[in-house]
Parts: C-alpha cells; sequence; structure tokens
C-alpha cells in the first residue's frame, strides 16, 4: 500500500518506520526543513513514570505500559534522571501531599524526601523522588533521520491533503493541525532552555506550578516549564495559533521566561544560578479534561472512500506504540 505520514515529530516517525518495516511504500511529508520542529522538539520529553499525573489512573496505567515498551525499542535514545523530584506546593495545590503519597503508594515506586532543605527547595509541603527518564531530542532526530531520509519530503505543506488521489491512505500526525475533532483549544506553549546542573529535575506539583528538567546533558541544558505561564495563548484552530507564532512580541516571550524562572525561584532558589539559552516555541493540541487526561485518540475519518485518513491525537511520547498498533490493525483491515 502507498502511505503517506503527515508529521515528522515522534508519532509520524515511528509509524512510518513502521509501516516501511511492514513493507508498504511510504512518504513522509514534514511541513519544515528538519525532523521534530513540532512540538516534539520544543517541548520537555520525558518518559512519565505516572508521577505527574495523580488525578488521571487512566494516564498513570498508560504510563507504566508504554514505558516499558519504549525502553525496549528506543531506550538508547534516553537517559536517567539522577535526582528526580516532585514536590507538593505549600499553597495553591490542588492536592495535598498526604493524598498524593497516597494516589501513588500502590502505583509507582518512590522514596519520600525527609528533609525537602537538604535538596534546595523551600515553599513546600513534601516531596518524592522517583525514578524516571527522558528523550535526548538531538538523538532521536538524528536517528530517525538516519533511517527515513529516503522516505522524507520536507518543506511540504500539511493544507494539501493529496494531490490526484497518489496514496491510498494518509495518516495525520501533525498534532490535529489538519482536524479539530474533540480538540478543546490549541495552546502556543513556550519552553525555555537554560544552561546548568542537569543531574536533578525539580517538577512543582499539582496546579499551576513550574517544573525544571534535564534536555540535554552532554551540553549541560535543562528545560524550563509552567503550567502558568508556558501556554502563552489559546485558540479554536491550528492555523490561528500558528499565525500568532509568527508575529508574537520578542518582549513578551522574554517576560514569560523571567515570569518562569521567578516562579521557580519561589520553591527552588538554585535556579538563579542557570543561565538563559533560548527560547522555544510549540503549538500542542490539548483534549478537554479536568484531570489533566493525556490519553491517546486514532480516529479514522468517513467515509474511508472520500477521505481516506487517518487522523491521530497525540498523547505523550511513550504512547507511540499504542499510536502505532491501532494503525496497523486498521491498515491491515483496508
Amino acid at each position: 500500500m502507498r502511505i503517506r505520514v503527515l508529521g515528522g515529530g515522534f508519532y509520524g516517525s515511528h509509524i512510518a518506520y513502521m509501516l516501511l518495516q511492514d513493507g508498504h511504500d511510504v512518504e513522509l511529508h514534514e511541513i519544515s526543513d528538519r525532523l521534530f520542529s513540532g512540538a516534539s522538539g520544543n517541548i520537555p520529553a520525558r518518559l512519565h513514570c505516572g508521577s505527574h499525573y495523580p488525578r488521571s489512573k487512566l494516564t498513570r496505567d498508560a504510563c507504566k505500559n508504554h514505558y516499558r515498551e519504549f525502553m525496549n525499542v528506543y531506550g538508547f535514545l534516553t537517559r536517567h534522571v539522577p535526582i528526580n523530584l516532585y514536590c507538593i506546593a505549600l499553597y495553591d495545590s490542588l492536592i495535598d501531599f498526604g493524598t498524593y503519597r497516597q494516589i501513588l503508594e500502590n502505583d509507582i515506586e518512590f522514596i519520600t524526601v525527609v528533609d525537602t532543605d537538604e535538596f534546595g527547595l523551600q515553599n513546600v509541603e513534601g516531596a518524592i523522588l522517583t525514578g524516571e527518564r527522558h528523550i535526548i531530542v538531538d538523538e532521536a532526530r538524528d536517528f530517525f533521520l538516519s533511517i527515513l531520509q529516503s522516505n522524507v519530503k520536507f518543506n511540504t505543506s500539511s493544507e494539501v491533503y493529496d494531490d490526484g488521489n497518489s496514496f491510498d491512505l494518509t495518516v495525520d500526525c501533525t498534532f490535529c493541525a489538519r482536524d479539530e475533532k474533540d480538540i478543546d483549544r490549541f495552546e502556543l506553549c513556550l519552553t525555555v532552555l537554560l544552561e546548568g546542573p542537569t543531574d536533578k529535575a525539580v517538577t512543582i506539583m499539582d496546579g499551576p506550578f513550574p517544573s525544571l528538567y534535564p534536555w540535554d546533558e552532554t551540553n549541560g541544558i535543562c528545560s524550563l516549564t509552567s503550567a502558568l505561564w508556558t501556554p502563552i495563548a489559546k485558540f479554536d484552530k491550528w492555523s490561528s495559533a500558528k499565525g500568532y507564532q509568527n508575529k508574537i512580541p520578542r518582549s513578551m516571550v522574554d517576560n514569560r521566561c523571567k515570569r518562569m524562572i521567578d516562579q521557580m525561584s519561589f520553591f527552588y532558589p538554585n535556579i538563579e544560578e542557570y543561565r538563559v539559552l533560548e527560547n522555544r516555541l510549540a503549538i500542542r493540541a490539548m483534549p478537554r479534561s479536568a484531570c489533566d487526561a493525556r490519553l491517546v485518540d486514532v480516529f479514522m475519518q468517513m467515509p474511508m472512500r472520500e477521505y481516506k485518513t487517518i487522523r491521530i491525537r497525540a498523547g505523550k511520547s511513550d504512547a507511540i506504540f499504542h499510536a502505532a498498533r491501532a494503525v496497523r490493525e486498521i491498515v491491515d483491515s483496508i
């Protein structure tokens, strides 16, 4: 079967790779001039074990199941986070520390931090240490380019569905850039890259709080995000978010960067030792979920004869295998 995959992020690259292995004729179309140019390359790529989602058991279970599968195949693209702290804020949190521990204790292995001051923390009710890994974005990009190079067409507009029915099927992995079905909003998001120690991750839970996370240990880079300051603006359509991204004032981005650092400094003063390297912008499609559910949705556009398109609403990076299996089942049924 001749199949076109749209979007050269983690989902599109993995699914294109899988379909090639299955013997299909595959073209991967990427709107920019490189892989991982969107959310996959500009948002922290942590392999969650579930600690980040105390209000969504479905997401915790999915993270645990997908984690093992991801590590078996792409573990060489990841690194361990030596000190990985999840902290409950003393004020304004959606959950208290006792409840947080109670939720996780039957799901996830962790160690309760006895003295939060020992880790340079302040204004937190409590904290846990838990194992976690993250994806090295540049290494993932280089790996997929090495195996897909002859199958990738860069600078290809995602607005074009199919010229002359030259493909039997399209798999849309553009983070819903072409289809708003079941999407609550498109968020233009800011990630700040910092130069500094990469042996410690500090995530403040649960609410409008910041997270410091390793990005690239080789080059001494961490990422800083914030549930309050990372979403710059919200839109009904991807095209509107993209249009705003292209004209957003630099002063606004710099101001949000400063506010993120100030916010993290309230909980982890050592953030002041880090140096800002650059700001990254990306658009993410968010489902409606008060409990922060982050599950994958694979949707076959109907009628099949007219559209011939499978659309994927991405979840966490480790859920690529779940999405790929759903795509394979549909392809095999055609």
